[in-house]
């Protein structure tokens, strides 16, 4: 039955775009998420979205949906909100995930119905009757696809009624009421035939063909194929037509017209080939193989049955394949948590959607299949505990995961506090203890701050290492340990190193694998979704109903250096969400603040369009002077410095200087 939802993909998703290829919205999100101007950032995801749901990708549709969703509110481009919230609900009814389309149809129901959008009403009542009809609650389908229907009949729409009562039909189709099935299907054929919809007529009567193979009528499903063929003449629906000539295929090999169903069946095999659609090949090639059999053509048979292994192969390794891509599902498992406030129980949440950061997840992915210790380097509040939790979760789970920062523990308890200590090892050592290392034992020790370790006891550490043993402190007896090293600093150890503050070899034994964290300011267009997410934290901490932030307070938090880098906006979003007296952070929560840039020209908006745009080009300006005041003072004047810094050509640090008066 043809109920493939991936033909409808290019019917739900409704938003204003063109033919442009994706690879264009994408540069301009780039352009936007630097600019910070939300309303574009909001309207580019969305877009790209609908970009990926019609190229049938719905693991990246679901990410930049989710992104809209969470940068939107009720309160704040609602309209955007809600189709977020409806095109989700549909690609999990596509992938297979019911429960969570339902959810998410529902919250888009409930507000199409508070401003009586009637067509986007009948559209989602018609998405969840689809949803329960995969779950088999067919009484429940019925009802929906009947609400769906009397609304088009209203509107006098006669394409999407036609279209509903096609799917009423595939309902009774599964209830094996054959005589229902053919009455609808003949009634929405009826319509789409008046109508000239050719892309819903040739799925009516390829449906109603099927009916009639199912019933032994051969010339009468044939009838129906053929004309469904005819309706496709003018229609690039790939999909649907070679699932036709496979029908038609398997009509004539039913009657034992052999040669009649190897040409439909050959015809069907090179439009799924031409097209790269895999999914019915082996579907076609076992009905070629049985033919080539039953006619005494071993030889051909056995040929086929080659081809249909290797691509049943072939569909398993691209299976694992996308199995393997753990930096997207990981990705789209942290917004979806950002935007229902579900979190994983003990799961660190890491967020970023930047090329930067996708850099760092997929090593993540690579590193954490491994028993390999690893250094995270990076500025401080960049989150490196939360990429070694991360790293940790992914390959063992359930072991313990230990942690301590070596910078906060005064030098003649750290020790102690390691490796553990015997009852009156030193004074106040009022009884045995069992040290960090030890309880770290089959699991992961994290050590933080590992740059500011002294001499001495990077030496034990190292010992540790090579022999895998732990002496407490005021004990001679070795404690065997297997543990993973995660450790972690700010500093440049090679420096230290190269000043004899850090041992060479304990180095190595460390940095196994690096994984270098980027600053804040290197990777900003994360911004938007790391607000929106302490946004959502700290109302759940202040018990708060904070929508969202103002595009003007979002712009600025964008401008600014964040040498505290993620923890520093952390604390800025509790603080703001903790003052609001409003919806909406605005600008002035922020502006306070001293170790930001100047706010004075972050004043209010102005509403006229003209005086906007003047407004804007000041505002980039006097960025742009900040930018390349600070570039030059950071590369000592040198242009080759300040160019290896910026990470700029020569001529585009040039043209800045120009642009800003700063050349003289």
């Amino acid at each position: 039955m043809s109920e493939e939802k991936n033909e409808q993909i290019s019917k739900i998703f409704t938003a204003d775009t063109n033919s442009k290829p994706i690879n264009s919205y994408l540069k301009a999100l780039k352009s936007f998420e630097r600019s910070g101007d939300k309303d574009k950032i909001i309207q580019s995801y969305y877009e790209i979205g609908v970009k990926y749901g019609l190229l049938y990708n719905n693991r990246k549709a679901l990410e930049y949906f989710f992104l809209t969703f969470n940068a939107t509110s009720e309160k704040e481009n609602l309209k955007s909100h809600i189709n977020s919230a409806a095109n989700i609900g549909r690609i999990f009814y596509n992938i297979g995930n019911i429960e969570k389309a339902l959810e998410f149809l529902f919250y888009a129901l409930k507000f199409y119905q508070s401003i009586s959008d009637k067509l986007n009403i009948a559209k989602i009542l018609r998405d969840i009757a689809g949803c329960y009809n995969d779950s088999k609650m067919y009484d429940k389908a019925l009802e929906y696809n009947f609400k769906a229907i009397d609304i088009y009949e209203s509107l006098d729409n006669k394409t999407l009624m036609s279209g509903t009562i096609n799917d009423t039909a595939i309902t009774y189709y599964f209830l094996d009421d054959y005589d229902a099935a053919l009455e609808s299907f003949f009634k929405a054929l009826k319509i789409q035939k008046k109508d000239n919809y050719f892309f819903g007529q040739g799925i009516s009567e390829n449906n109603i063909g099927e009916i009639y193979y199912k019933q032994e009528k051969y010339e009468d499903a044939l009838k129906y194929f053929y004309n469904a063929i005819e309706s496709y003449k003018d229609v690039k629906e790939y999909y649907l037509r070679a699932t036709i000539y496979l029908n038609i295929g398997k009509v004539y090999k039913r009657i034992k017209k052999y040669n009649k169903a190897l040409e439909n069946l050959s015809i069907a095999l090179k439009i799924s080939e031409d097209n790269n659609m895999k999914k019915n090949q082996p579907e076609i090639l076992i009905e070629m193989k049985e033919i080539y059999f039953d006619s005494g053509k071993f030889k051909k048979a056995y040929e086929v049955q080659e081809k249909y292994y290797q691509l049943k192969d072939d569909i398993l390794q691209e299976t694992k394949k996308i199995e393997k891509e753990d930096f997207q599902k990981e990705q789209l498992k942290d917004i979806e948590c950002i935007a229902t406030d579900e979190k994983i129980k003990d799961e660190p949440i890491i967020i970023g959607i930047s090329e930067e950061m996708k850099e760092v997840f997929s090593l993540i992915n690579i590193i954490s299949e491994h028993n390999v210790n690893v250094l995270i380097t990076g500025p401080t509040g960049c989150g490196k505990e939360l990429i070694a939790r991360r790293v940790h979760r992914n390959f063992k789970c359930d072991s313990p995961f230990i942690a301590i920062n070596c910078s906060a523990i005064p030098e003649h308890l750290l020790e102690s506090e390691l490796f553990g200590h015997t009852k009156g090892a030193f004074t106040g050592a009022i009884k045995n203890k069992k040290g960090k290392i030890e309880q770290a034992n089959n699991g992961t020790l994290f050590l933080d701050e590992i740059g500011d370790m002294n001499l001495s006891l990077q030496a034990k550490i190292l010992r540790v290492i090579q022999e895998r043993k732990v002496t407490p402190v005021g004990s001679t007896k070795e404690i065997p340990v297997t543990v993973r090293i995660i450790s972690a600093t700010n500093k440049n150890l090679e420096e230290l190193i190269e000043s004899n503050k850090f041992r060479r070899d304990l180095f190595y034994r460390l940095n196994v694998i690096r994984v270098k964290i980027p600053a804040l300011k290197d990777h900003k267009s994360d911004i938007p979704i790391l607000v929106s997410h302490f946004i959502r934290k700290y109302n759940k901490k202040f018990n708060k109903k904070i929508q969202s932030i103002s595009v003007n307070a979002l712009n600025y938090l964008i401008s600014c250096e964040w040498q505290g880098n993620i923890r520093e906006l952390e604390n800025e979003i509790e603080k703001a969400v903790l003052l609001s007296t409003e919806e909406i952070l605005n600008i002035d929560l922020f502006a306070q603040s001293n170790n930001h840039t100047d706010s004075s020209f972050f004043e209010k908006l102005p509403l006229v369009w003209e005086e906007y745009q003047l407004y804007k080009i000041n505002v980039g300006n006097k960025l742009d002077s900040n930018y390349v005041s600070a570039l030059m003072e950071s590369s000592d004047s040198s242009i080759q410095k300040a160019s290896e810094l910026g990470k700029l050509g020569r001529t585009q640090v040039y043209r800045l200087l120009k642009k800003t008066g700063k050349s003289e």
